[in-house]
């Protein structure tokens, strides 16, 4: 996947996006990361094909994501939003059979068998029975999960996938993602609030600011807290700590 200028706004309304090009790196986890309002999620749904771009393209084995038909599209790209669909009765099973309609026309031609190994990649096969209504958030976010999972995409895209979950199942998530990056090799992207979690799991990383690209790098080469700083509009202190490694603190001024 690559994007090329790619730039967008709202009709009468400032850029939300200004001329990003960037490579995603195949078979990597990458994270984008910057300030409330940079545009990041906006910067997703265009790599989605959800919108498309003002100006520039976003180019998919080299065709524009805006050219694919929707159910080709969903074949190769997955997203996990942090609004979804309600099947609130709907069986955790089911739920998952939503994301196999990229392959087949009717939920009724779906076997339980087909979506089994979906279930059992998230950790869900004790629940598989159980109305989603019935779930904690950390389990509702793994059934979106391995509904995307379903449609057998190229690229998963996951928007803030953490936000409302607590450590726990914070933890618990991150962990799902980077076995299947590490098995599955699942390109993986994925819009996070939380900058050390990005520098953990991350292999690379892109800084967004008021619309623009400003940093493409492994985490390891942007631990700078000049940078860091720059980008998020506060004092920044990396520190060391014992059993973790590089922490990111915010510094009160």
């Amino acid at each position: 996947m690559e994007l090329n200028q790619v730039s967008y706004h709202y009709p009468q309304q400032p850029a939300l996006l200004q001329k990003v090009s960037a490579t995603v790196p195949k078979g990597r986890i990458l994270s984008i990361i910057g300030p409330n309002g940079a545009g990041k999620s906006t910067l997703l749904k265009l790599m989605a094909g959800i919108i498309s771009p003002t100006n520039g393209e976003v180019l998919l084995n080299n065709q524009s994501v805006t050219t694919i038909p929707r159910k080709s599209l969903a074949t190769q790209i997955a997203v996990v939003s942090q609004q979804n669909d309600v099947f609130d009765d709907m069986p955790v099973i089911d739920v998952v059979k939503t994301g196999r309609l990229a392959h087949h026309n009717l939920l009724a031609t779906i076997s339980d068998a087909e979506v089994a190994k979906y279930i059992e990649a998230t950790m869900l096969s004790n629940l598989a029975h159980r109305p989603l209504s019935s779930l904690s958030g950390g389990q509702r976010q793994r059934v979106w999960l391995a509904s995307a999972l379903a449609q057998d995409p190229q690229y998963l895209l996951l928007d803030e996938p953490t936000t409302y979950l607590d450590i726990h199942y914070q933890a618990e998530l991150m962990a799902i993602l980077q076995r299947l990056n590490d098995q599955k090799h699942i390109t993986i992207i994925m819009v996070l609030h939380d900058i050390n979690q990005a520098f953990k799991i991350s292999d690379e990383l892109w800084l967004v600011k008021n619309g623009r690209l400003v940093q493409v790098g492994k985490p390891e080469d942007c631990y700078n807290r000049e940078l860091l700083a720059s980008i998020f509009d506060t004092n920044i202190q990396i520190v060391d700590v014992p059993n973790y490694g590089k922490y990111i603190v915010e510094i009160p001024s």
